[in-house]
């Protein structure tokens, strides 16, 4: 983990949080303070769409969000982000952000934010919690991306713990955890981790029919410049994806998630 100055816990820091429900006849409950906003765009698709936004305009150490996304019985929601969030250098604590989503029975709701960007001497401890029922459909992808190629930006410092934890019915059914910390080239240099790439994006699919999707998963993979691979297991699809640079594997994500999930991705994402 980073060395943390103690100067650094005197500094203001940024705090948010942010909730929305949504019900079969549309949304039900808002909330937000701090840094944390929601938009509510008109998309004229039968899915409605949720934009969670940081208005402090990036994360670093010290700061705390919090973002909540429901759907209630027979409901259907598409949760994504303004834009890529920018987790900066650190100089107090960890920069915290916790996710948190629940699914009623057959309810719908697909979690697509944009990048995560990792800076030189940024920590940051993330968590994604989803409740579910035996019936519900959930979708989402995580994208991280190690500094940016095209800046000449390569992580040496950085610190993150990203962790992932599903649950069905009640049972956890999805664990998933991804921890680091300095040397970051030491830890993600070999085959067994990113094999020197620096943009990783994670795909899980949660339903009844997940497992009978697997070939069609397959199928799209015809990427260049990305490496992809998919499994399926208990009512669950899980998919990774693996690139050198940001791009190319944003270019893969929006053709795979297109062709998923059947229709184009919400309009901020082509912004």
């Amino acid at each position: 983990m980073l060395d943390i100055p103690e100067q650094g816990k005197l500094l203001q820091r940024a705090k948010g949080r942010a909730e929305v429900v949504f019900g079969a006849g549309g949304l039900k409950h808002l909330h937000q303070s701090g840094c944390a906003k929601v938009l509510l765009p008109r998309n004229f698709q039968p899915v409605p769409e949720a934009v969670f936004l940081n208005t402090s305009g990036g994360v670093t150490g010290g700061d705390q969000l919090d973002y909540t996304a429901k759907v209630e019985v027979d409901a259907a929601l598409c949760v994504t982000t303004q834009a890529a969030e920018r987790i900066y250098k650190s100089s107090s604590s960890v920069a915290k952000i916790s996710n948190t989503v629940v699914l009623e029975d057959n309810g719908n709701l697909e979690w697509l934010p944009q990048e995560t960007i990792l800076f030189e001497g940024s920590a940051l401890k993330r968590q994604l919690n989803v409740e579910m029922a035996e019936s519900a459909r959930f979708l989402a992808v995580e994208t991280l991306v190690l500094g940016r190629k095209a800046m000449g930006e390569t992580l040496h410092d950085a610190s993150l713990s990203d962790q992932w934890r599903v649950r069905r019915a009640g049972h956890l059914v999805y664990a998933d955890r991804l921890r680091f910390g300095v040397p970051v080239s030491d830890t993600l240099s070999s085959m067994a981790t990113l094999n020197g790439n620096r943009a990783v994006s994670t795909i899980i699919y949660l339903g009844p029919d997940a497992e009978e999707r697997l070939v069609q998963a397959r199928n799209l993979f015809n990427f260049e410049n990305v490496e992809a691979a998919a499994s399926a297991w208990n009512g669950m699809l899980s998919i990774r994806f693996l690139a050198p640079d940001a791009q190319p594997l944003r270019v893969a994500l929006m053709s795979f998630l297109t062709r998923f999930r059947g229709c184009d991705l919400p309009r901020i994402w082509h912004m």
